[in-house]
């Protein structure tokens, strides 16, 4: 089996706002850089995490397969391979000082031969896109 990315980080807020923010808020948070388009805009539903560019153009990064608020949102990652979808997982879980966030990404059956070329990408991805949440969280 493909080596597991495991990232975590901590977070001075109850688990409730964390995982309210980070659903929610998604197009505030998320690095622009970390976008397929820049100049658009992030919504996260019960189904979907879409990137919507300026002229309306949708683009699916990914599917949501299981939402537990406000402990756990998993989804069918397509970024990096879109005809061989990953899966993320995110569990928010409380700790004495606030929130733990661990974001778990594994390969699926059909992106096992991908993944050793892209985890690399998707491990500064995560180290991108996680510390700007962090920092949106606290900072707000």
């Amino acid at each position: 089996m493909a080596e597991l990315l495991v990232r975590t980080i901590t977070l001075a807020c109850p688990v409730d706002h964390a995982f309210d923010v980070f659903t929610s808020k998604i197009d505030l948070w998320w690095p622009r850089g970390h976008r397929k388009n820049r100049d658009g805009s992030l919504s996260l539903s019960n189904d979907a995490l879409v990137d919507r560019a300026a002229d309306g153009t949708e683009w699916v990064m990914g599917h949501v397969t299981e939402i537990e608020p406000p402990s756990r949102l998993a989804l069918d990652w397509y970024p990096g391979s879109p005809a061989s979808p990953t899966s993320v997982e995110v569990q928010f879980a409380a700790i004495p000082t606030g929130t733990e966030i661990t974001v778990t990404h594994r390969p699926l059956a059909g992106s096992v031969a991908v993944w050793p070329e892209r985890v690399a990408l998707f491990t500064q991805g995560w180290e991108t896109v996680l510390p700007a949440f962090k920092t949106f969280i606290e900072e707000a």
